[in-house]
């Protein structure tokens, strides 16, 4: 099969070091490593692309002028989609559309009744909200997205709970799936000296380091990660240290300035943004990954990357993340609730193995059921089945 996959979203870097990106990026790779062939069309080019990655790329028109605000360019770039869109159609000779989301995107819609192409489209927030306060016409923009989401002929929800949004907001729930993040186990998985990161750092063996991955966006609650650590390094606990991958230069230098009596003892470390390819690495070197916070939507990438290097994970108990762990909740703690937070932080330093098991139970669970094969594989047979409504 011949896939589109179209992202309008100006603010996702097709090969950047985000989330959103990762997302793309892997869904792409699966994709391709089923035997499909992928033709990427989106509004930022920019980041790391690895050589594998060489699959066609056209470039959506991004207009920058200031005078037309956020709303204004958002509704510019759609329509000049068009006809970049309409050319790739004539060039790739695509099968099947995939699209993720995008504010005041519908060139996809367009594009998908003009050639009779199956689309699947991906939703991962209500951006009209999401993006409230950057907005001007707030109220246009969440009219023009719930006509995008009610009229979809396919809706990929990041979890559950994104489903029964949807479901809420009138779109049709025989044609909404669920497909949370997930992860390559044949990228994640324990490198041959998993140490190498803490011989890098010096530290030594038996120490239990408390790590955060992730770019330090707001609703991840990076600032309890360095309250955290700000409070177990003022007792002067021995044998904790604190481990931070990811975040721009400017987050980074803010949060280190104000752990820099520690970070000049070696007991803390920022990496900043590291490439995908060294994130396995650093998560080894942890004995337990931290996730302070998480969007109330969705499961962050981390926890799937984390799991499949085997390592415990510390996880607010939002909707979807207990949909993902079931039963197993030894290492939820109530979202929004630091002391409780900080509870089952403290459980880990006092009793490490305690948290084995339960770690052991999602790294099967994932592996299993949420990898990005297993979703690429379905999200093409829907795409089929879409194929096959369409010619009738």
């Amino acid at each position: 099969m011949r896939i589109l996959y179209l992202c309008g979203d100006q603010g996702i870097p097709a090969f950047g070091r985000k989330g959103a990106s990762t997302h793309m990026r892997e869904m792409i790779g699966a994709f391709r490593g089923l035997g499909h062939e992928v033709c990427l069309a989106c509004a930022d080019i920019a980041g790391d692309r690895r050589p594998e990655e060489d699959f066609p790329l056209v470039k959506l028109p991004r207009p920058a002028s200031r005078l037309l605000g956020t709303d204004g360019r958002y509704l510019l770039a759609n329509h000049l989609a068009k006809s970049v869109l309409k050319r790739v159609v004539y060039d790739f000779q695509p099968d099947a559309v995939y699209e993720r989301s995008a504010l005041y995107f519908s060139a996809g819609e367009w594009l998908s009744n003009r050639f009779k192409l199956p689309r699947v489209l991906e939703v991962n927030s209500i951006l009209s909200h999401e993006q409230n306060q950057r907005l001007h016409l707030s109220s246009f923009a969440w009219k023009a997205e719930l006509s995008l989401l009610r009229n979809s002929m396919a809706t990929a929800a990041i979890s559950g709970y994104m489903s029964r949004q949807l479901d809420a907001l009138g779109c049709d729930p025989q044609r909404i799936r669920a497909f949370p993040m997930a992860v390559d186990p044949k990228r994640f998985r324990l490198p041959v000296d998993p140490e190498h990161r803490r011989h890098e750092l010096q530290w030594p063996d038996g120490d239990i380091v408390l790590g955060y991955v992730g770019s330090m966006n707001s609703y991840h609650r990076p600032n309890w990660f360095m309250d955290l650590a700000e409070k177990v390094l003022r007792r002067s606990e021995k044998g904790v240290r604190f481990l931070i991958v990811g975040g721009t230069a400017l987050k980074v230098q803010r949060h280190r300035s104000r752990l820099l009596r520690w970070v000049e003892q070696g007991l803390v470390h920022f990496t900043g943004s590291v490439p995908q390819a060294e994130m396995t690495g650093w998560m080894a070197a942890m004995n337990v990954v931290l996730v302070p916070g998480a969007a109330p939507q969705s499961t962050p990438t981390k926890i799937f990357e984390a799991a499949a290097v085997g390592r415990p994970v510390i996880l607010p108990a939002t909707e979807p993340i207990k949909e993902l762990c079931g039963q197993e909740a030894h290492f939820l703690f109530r979202p929004n609730d630091f002391r409780s937070f900080e509870k089952k932080v403290r459980e880990f330093i006092t009793d490490p193995d305690d948290f084995t098991r339960p770690a052991a139970v999602l790294q099967r669970k994932i592996i299993a059921e949420h990898t990005w094969e297993r979703h690429a594989r379905d999200i093409v047979h829907w795409l089929t089945e879409l194929q096959g409504e369409r010619r009738k």
